[in-house]
């Protein structure tokens, strides 16, 4: 029994430390007042704070702007935040504030709503009173006074400097955030402070009029100005650029129909605050036009973009041939195709040699940014003008170099992969053997020819050979087979005794005439 209690309590104690561990990892936001009960024109700080994983929150209410909280933590773990709002109320009343939205806890994969309010109470300022007597001598008067202390302004050194928006902040009619909005100003906005008050505001000037913004929000210190001149895109409403739009292309071409008196271009620059003019986009003409966008940075710097627009039936002018030594582009070079692609796994590449011909006579071909090629991406554009330079077409080639991989072999042949070589080069084994092989089969075939030429005639001697090359020939058969140099010899053989019969008889025949001056018939009696 007791050993199942101490177990029991041991349990308890494991769930309590589970849920307050738990209860101590969950998100939790607040917001309060620095006072709940105050007098007008006293300060008051609205302060919505927290500890989540991540919180994207809104602090509303009387007075005050809207003013976003959000964030998270770069480690997905809880985390504490705190954001705070102060404002000056200038009558009496109930202020209410909220903090609404969502939180993340690092436990959690959904959000938590958030909606949690405070509210502050604003009293007038007290009415005071005094009275008082006197007596002098025998006689006495009495007098009272009274009067109501009414707020009083806040007071404003006189400056006069130029200070800038920190954020994007709201310019008011008075020094209260109750007060009428008469505009804004967006970061690294200036306008003339003509006044520091003491009650945190500062005294400007606006639009040539007297306006009010929190001090909080300016600074004296002239932000950094942008030299970002480049276009984030540029595109015209139902016409594709030649070639496809980048930031570092400066140069576009563009052929247009007869009617077309005027282009729909949109260009957006990089920086917000850089500036976008458009020149030579009115009562186009036929033939060719030159359109300038021209882009501002902040500090002054301009940068043009430049649109060669030929209106008419003129084709533009063109290359005929495009290449790069010891690589290849992507995709195959064609007259009409204006972007490539070149990857080059070679860091000590710093140019290529390109090779680019006109199909125009007299045409003005210019290569832009073929040197001092980097690591990583580079553009090369190859200009192709008209003798007279009213047409201009452009190429775009966009060279990638980089790192060669770890351990990959170099390339044998330069622009060629090793793996096509390696496939060339088995091609080529495979025909060499396939070639090799009917070789050997024709010569085989020959041959055999040749020993069935042989077996057929080979008893047989037509020629008139002398009797040193007939035995020649007869101890060669006689080296090939057996059987022929059985039959060989026996061929000689009875040759040898038909000739010595044939002199025998040849001899008696002639005696006979020489003996009886006639012949005489002689023969073999058998």
């Amino acid at each position: 029994m007791r050993k199942k209690y101490l177990l029991f309590m041991l349990g308890l104690i494991i769930f309590i430390l589970t849920l307050l561990t738990v209860t101590s990892n969950a998100a939790s936001t607040t917001i309060k007042a620095s006072s709940t009960n105050i007098t007008v024109g006293t300060k008051v700080t609205i302060t919505a704070s927290g500890n989540a994983a991540a919180w994207d929150l809104v602090l509303s209410g009387d007075g005050i702007s809207n003013t976003p909280i959000v964030g998270f933590t770069s480690d997905a773990e809880n985390g504490s935040f705190s954001e705070s709002v102060s404002f000056t109320p200038s009558k009496a009343g109930t202020y209410a504030f909220k903090l609404t939205g969502n939180v993340t806890d690092e436990t959690e994969t959904e959000a938590t709503s958030v909606n949690k309010s405070t509210t502050v109470t604003v009293k007038a300022k007290s009415t005071s009173s005094s009275s008082g007597s006197s007596s002098s001598g025998n006689s006495g008067s009495s007098s009272g006074n009274s009067g109501t202390q009414t707020t009083s302004a806040p007071s404003f050194s006189s400056v006069n400097e130029t200070v800038y928006a920190t954020g994007s902040v709201n310019v008011r009619s008075s020094y209260s955030t109750s007060s009428s909005i008469v505009g804004s100003l967006d970061a690294g906005d200036s306008v003339t402070r003509t006044g520091r008050g003491s009650n945190g505001w500062s005294r400007v000037t606006y639009n040539g009029q007297t306006a009010y913004i929190s001090s909080e929000f300016l600074t004296t210190e002239k932000p950094e100005e942008s030299d970002n001149n480049n276009l984030e895109s540029l595109s015209i409403s139902g016409y594709e650029l030649t070639p496809k739009f980048s930031a570092d292309v400066k140069e576009y071409s563009l052929t247009i129909t007869e009617d077309v008196e005027k282009l729909d271009i949109t260009a957006e620059p990089e920086d917000e605050n850089a500036e976008v003019k458009i020149e030579g986009n009115e009562n186009l003409l036929i033939g060719e036009n030159t359109i300038k966008i021209i882009v501002t940075a902040e500090d002054g710097t301009e940068r043009t973009y430049t649109l060669n627009v030929t209106k008419g039936e003129t084709p533009p002018v063109g290359l005929s041939e495009l290449s790069i030594a010891g690589y290849k582009l992507t995709p195959e070079f064609s007259s009409d195709v204006y972007e490539y692609t070149l990857d080059i796994s070679d860091t000590s590449v710093t140019s290529v040699d390109i090779t680019a011909k006109s199909d125009t006579e007299d045409a003005i071909i210019e290569i832009v940014g073929n040197n001092d090629l980097k690591l990583g991406e580079n553009v090369i554009t190859v200009l192709v003008k008209s003798e007279n330079e009213e047409q201009t077409s452009t190429y775009q080639i966009t060279v990638n170099i980089a790192e060669p991989v770890a351990d990959a072999p170099a390339q044998i042949i330069p622009g060629l992969d090793n793996t096509d070589l390696y496939i060339y080069i088995g091609c080529g084994v495979v025909v060499l053997i396939v070639l090799i092989i009917i070789i050997v089969v024709a010569v085989k075939h020959k041959r055999n020819k040749e020993d069935e030429y042989v077996d057929y005639y080979g008893g047989l001697d037509f020629s008139d050979d002398s009797e040193k090359d007939k035995k020649s020939k007869s101890k060669k058969k006689k080296e090939d087979s057996p059987i022929e140099e059985d039959i060989q010899t026996n061929q000689e053989e009875n040759t040898k005794v038909e000739e010595t019969i044939g002199a025998g008889m040849n001899d008696n025949y002639m005696q006979n005439f020489d003996d009886e001056d006639k012949p005489r018939r002689r023969g073999k009696h058998f």
